[in-house]
Order: structure tokens, then sequence, then C-alpha cells
């Protein structure tokens, strides 16, 4: 047993990662520094000021990350690259448009607590919207309040998105909603960026009076705006898709399915241990959104495509609806939870329920040298393993590389931890470690691994939700 009181933390990083991020700073300090270049005198003189210009640098940054939220949205491939796997570009995704909410909540509010040195009653009705008419004044440059017209409807403009944003990021990031109501919602993400794309251009401020800050935040703007339409509104016909046919489905017992999907037409490639999307088409009761289920099929074994789903919602309990010759359409394969990414050939495999999927499909092309691999296969009761025949008989082909175990929690009368595996599998310095499973399983063991001294970049996890 280990003194569970003596912490040894060990700082480390994936490159990947550090680029991602790396990036991401650079990208929004740069308007922050093009918006610093052009000020003059004290900035932080007077209460006012002060606030003014935390409003200002606010929605600047703000800005600039809402439009990289909007970018990690797209499953381009190279952001999997950027922050070491698909899941993590979602919760890169999750953080940057929190940080978004953050800092545009705040540019209205700087704004309105200036005003309020000198009135209250000004700082009240600066989030209102006011002074929109006479309407002839917006359209006629001529005329003598189009320039006072004009900068009222910018700013309503940027009202207007402030408070769809909040609504729509704060239902979206701490409300659960059902899948089909969230993907709706993402759908209008796009319509209140082109608020603020007018609200930048028009409205009088320093946006207007420096070109290279103005031009900057709207190259922001236009490429989360390309980034909506490629992943939302055109995804259909710009993103590759595969179609497959069910081929046959099969009831593994504890509300797990697997379907057997083979190839209806251009050959799909991938490898062990990645996740789709799929959507079936034409099945009464199924709806036709993407979801992402992992891999359970090995590419180089199986000649089909297998996914096996778990009942855990709405969408999965209907899934035994669809039958034989259902089409499917298929996106993907992402991620990169595969046992060969990685150096480290002593590795400690960690399956909690369902997240036994990736492993079965990654044992299946195991070598039988080089490696040796433990897999702890956690369950509640023995009722919910899945695969037993199969994760037996692809031991007995690698007994020199590979040890299955099997923990059963109500049998155990305890859960499973870091403590359990190190008695059965030695110590745990110096190998990697894989984890799919519960997030609440997942979260806790990835504190003891990095309380035992593991680098984060020895801990790779499939923790893909949407």
């Amino acid at each position: 047993m280990h003194n569970s009181t003596r912490k040894q933390v060990t700082i480390s990083f994936r490159l990947g990662s550090l680029i991602g991020w790396a990036m991401i700073a650079v990208l929004t300090l740069i308007p922050v520094f093009l918006w610093w270049r052009i000020q003059t005198g004290n900035l932080w003189g007077t209460p006012g000021q002060t606030m003014e210009n935390i409003g200002l640098i606010s929605g600047i940054v703000g800005t600039v990350l809402y439009s990289l939220s909007l970018v990690l949205m797209t499953r381009m491939r190279i952001l999997e690259w950027l922050f070491d796997g698909l899941n993590h570009v979602y919760i890169t995704h999750h953080i940057v448009g929190s940080f978004s909410l953050i800092f545009t909540l705040l540019h209205p509010l700087g704004l309105a607590l200036m005003r309020s040195e000198s009135s209250v009653r000004d700082a009240a009705l600066f989030l209102l919207p006011g002074g929109l008419t006479p309407w002839s004044a917006l359209f006629d440059t001529s005329h003598v309040l189009h320039g006072v017209v004009l900068d009222k409807w910018a700013i309503f403009m940027g009202i207007l998105a402030l408070w769809l944003m909040v609504g729509l990021l704060l239902v979206t990031i701490f409300i659960k909603l059902p899948y089909r109501i969230w993907l709706i919602s993402h759908k209008f993400l796009g319509l209140v960026f082109l608020m603020i794309a007018l609200h930048i251009f028009f409205i009088q401020s320093d946006t207007s009076d420096d070109t290279l800050l103005k031009w900057y935040l709207l190259g922001a703007v236009v490429v989360g705006c390309i980034a909506f339409i490629y992943r939302t509104l055109m995804g259909q016909i710009l993103i590759r898709k595969y179609h497959f046919v069910v081929d046959r489905v099969s009831d593994l017992g504890s509300g797990v399915v697997r379907f057997y999907l083979t190839p209806n037409g251009r050959a799909f490639n991938y490898m062990s241990g990645q996740f789709v999307f799929i959507r079936f088409l034409h099945t009464a009761g199924v709806g036709r959104e993407w979801h992402p289920f992992s891999i359970s099929s090995s590419s180089q074994v199986d000649s089909d495509l297998q996914l096996s789903i778990k009942s855990l919602g709405d969408y999965t309990s209907r899934l035994l609806q669809v039958q034989p010759g259902t089409i499917a359409e298929v996106e993907g394969a992402y991620g990169k939870f595969n046992y060969a990414n990685y150096d480290n050939r002593d590795q400690v495999w960690i399956a909690g329920g369902i997240g036994i999927t990736p492993f079965i499909s990654m044992i299946k092309d195991l070598p039988s040298v080089g490696y040796r691999v433990y897999l702890f296969y956690s369950v509640k009761t023995r009722s919910e393993i899945i695969d037993w025949e199969l994760l037996a008989s692809e031991v007995a082909l690698r007994r020199d590389v590979l040890c299955v175990v099997p923990f059963i929690g109500d049998e155990q009368g305890s859960l499973l931890d870091l403590d359990y595996i190190e008695r059965v599998s030695g110590t745990i310095v110096g190998r990697d470690v894989y984890l799919c499973g519960p997030p609440s399983m997942m979260r806790a063991l990835k504190v003891q691994l990095q309380d035992r001294g593991v680098p984060r970049t020895s801990i790779h996890s499939e923790e893909f939700s949407m």
C-alpha cells in the first residue's frame, strides 16, 4: 500500500496540446497588442477609464475566442494533431467557449460601469436599444443623423448578439440538453456571429479608428463564419461520408447491442481504438442526427465495421429498432486512442463498463510479441461483462504480452483503484496508462495516477462526450 498523504507531482505536456493552446493564446493576444499600440496617456488613470478599457479589451478577446470555438467545432484533421485527439479538441472547444462567454459579458459590463460614474441611468440604458430612428438616416449617407443612427444600430446589433450568445452558451454549457436539442441550439451560433460582425464593422470605437485592428477582428469573424458554414450548413456536402449497410444486429445482453456494418462503396480506413460519427437512415423512430461511438472491430482482422452500443439514453435505447438492410452514414474515423501511437510498450489498460469497446478493437491488433499489457475490465455486476469468450481467446493467442483482469465491483465490495491495479500488475510508474469508462471513474483514477507521479503524457483517455 502507498502512503496516500504523500503526493508526487510530475509536470508534463504533450507537444500537440502545447502547440494548440499556444496558437489560441497568440491569436487572442495579437488584437490586444494592436489595441494597446494606439492608446495614449494613462490607460488606468481613473476608475471610469479602467472599466472602459477592461470592457474594450474583453470585447476584443471574447470575439476572437468565439471565432476559435467555432473553428474547434469543425473536426478538421489538423485539430486532432494540435490537441492530441478529437475528444481533447471538444474539451478545448468547451473551455474556449466558456471563456468567450465570460469576456463577452465583461465587454458591456465594463462600458456600462464606466458610464455609471456620471449617471446610473445612462449605464442602465446603455444595455437597452435606443436611437434607432429615423429609419431614413440609416441608409442615407447625406442625412445629418446618418452617423448617429448607424452607430446606434451597430450598438443594437452588439446588444442583441450579446443576449443571444449568453442564452445559447448558458444553455449549451451549463444545462444538459437532449442531444437533438443541443444540435439545434448550435445552429444559431452563426447568426450571433453575423451580428457581431455588423457590430464591429459599423461601431464608432477603437476598432473603427485603427484599420489593422478592425480588419483583424473582421478576419476573425469571417473565419468563424466560414467554420460554422463548413460544419453546420454545408457539412453534408463538403465533409466526406461513407455509406454502410447493416448486415446484422446482435444483442450482447445488459443493454448492449452490436452492429455489424458492411461497406457500401469506397473503402473506409481506421485504426483500432478510434471512433466514428454515425447516423442510421430511413428507420422509423430513430433520429437522423449524428452520434459518436467507439469501434470494436479491427481493420486488420474483421471485414466489417463493428460498433458496440449500450443503451444509456433516449437515442441508444431506440437502436434495437434498426433492422438488417438499414443504410448508415459514417464520418471519421477519429481519435488517437491506440496502443501504437505512443512509444512505451509497457502499458496498463483500464476499461469501465462499455468502455471496453475500444480495447476489444485494440486487442485484436495487438502483436503477440514486443508488448506487456494488463487490461483491467471493471463492471458492477458479472452480468455486465461482454465478449468474455473473445477476450479469453485473444489472451490465449497472446499469453506473453496480454493479461486480462476482470474486476466485479459488487463482489469486490469496492471500486477499482490504483492500489488494486499495482498489486496485480506491479508498479504503475514508468508505464503508459489507457483509460476508457464512466467519467467519474476516469477522473478518480487520473487523480490517483498523478498523485503517484505518473506524468500526464503517459495517461491516455477516451472521454468523448458531446
